[in-house]
């Protein structure tokens, strides 16, 4: 007969190889948010990770679908089951849940003040069991995910086959995780906006437009030329010539060190599409050896007025 030391023993004995458990997830974690760019990538196995390290019966993460506005709602964007538990990630009621509405408001108050909701669903209020035993959820911890100081969801943790009395250890330790991917989502973030800045930065100098005259801007294009600088150099001829009502654009090559078909074929379609916008195009700077490439490619550049130089092209361009 086993005496209430030895159970006391025993328990102790678990709970300890369960927080050596989790501490190892918190570590796989870090290291697979660590080595991926987008951390949602990661999401389903982060979740098995943790899933199976506190032996729950399902992690899951929920996205807040209405950030601007004052009442969450919440949609359940990936989860982890273990064997024999019903999943819930095509629940439609799990999806666009208006949170307070549906009885959580108390969840939502403390999830925003970043406070974790955590315990057996026996002891929660009436209006919140509904849901949670639909799921047959007996236990729950449910952690904030910040990302910056915006609420961006909730990480969640369910014991279905027992009503799991939580550490406070093994909650710091769900919270954790929570924290991790809140930080990894907000470097990813913030790596998205500097790269885009890098961008616009890059295409404002890489294929400026400058005007010379009311109807008469110029682009000088120096370096090479690859599909993704052709694309921009597209889009920013056709902006700028709508914007500025252009008649003529003169695209100077002079800095480019070589055009081979591919550059030859963008500098055609600019041409054909200012001249849909009511407007042409005059290449100038054509080096002798581009002059030879492009007869040698066999490319007609008809429709396309061409000038040994920017400056016969400007003097041209103000004959008129």
């Amino acid at each position: 007969m086993v005496t209430e030391l030895e159970a006391e023993v025993a328990r102790l004995r678990s709970l300890v190889e369960r927080r050596d458990a989790t501490l190892a997830a918190l570590a796989e974690v870090a290291r697979l948010l660590s080595i991926h760019l987008d951390p949602r990538t990661q999401m389903p196995q982060m979740l098995a990770v943790l899933g199976e390290a506190v032996q729950v019966s399902r992690a899951y993460i929920f996205v807040n679908v209405a950030p601007e506005s004052d009442h969450a709602v919440i949609s359940q964007v990936a989860e982890w089951v273990a064997p024999g538990i019903a999943p819930q990630i095509g629940n439609p009621e799990l999806q666009n849940l208006p949170f307070a509405e549906a009885g959580y408001g108390r969840w939502e108050l403390l999830l925003k003040q970043n406070q974790v909701v955590y315990g057996k669903v026996a002891d929660f209020p009436a209006a919140e069991q509904e849901l949670l035993v639909a799921q047959d959820i007996l236990a729950v911890v449910v952690a904030p995910i910040f990302v910056g100081p915006r609420w961006w969801g909730l990480m969640g943790f369910d014991h279905c086959t027992m009503a799991h009395r939580w550490d406070e250890v093994e909650v710091e330790a769900l919270r954790s995780a929570a924290v991790m991917f809140g930080a990894a989502l907000y470097r990813r973030e913030t790596e998205e906006h500097v790269l885009a800045a890098q961008r616009d930065a890059l295409r404002e100098l890489s294929t400026p437009l400058i005007p010379i005259t009311d109807d008469v801007v110029i682009m000088p294009l120096i370096g090479t030329i690859d599909s993704g600088r052709a694309q921009l150099v597209m889009e920013t001829l056709l902006d700028g010539v709508a914007e500025r009502q252009a008649r003529l654009v003169i695209l100077d090559i002079t800095g480019v060190p070589l055009v081979d078909s591919q550059v030859a074929q963008a500098l055609i379609r600019a041409a054909q599409a200012v001249k849909l916008l009511g407007a042409r195009v005059m290449l100038t700077g054509i080096q002798p050896q581009i002059a030879q490439t492009l007869v040698h490619l066999g490319v007609a550049l008809s429709g396309i007025q061409t000038q040994s130089s920017l400056q016969a092209g400007i003097a041209a361009a103000l004959r008129g």
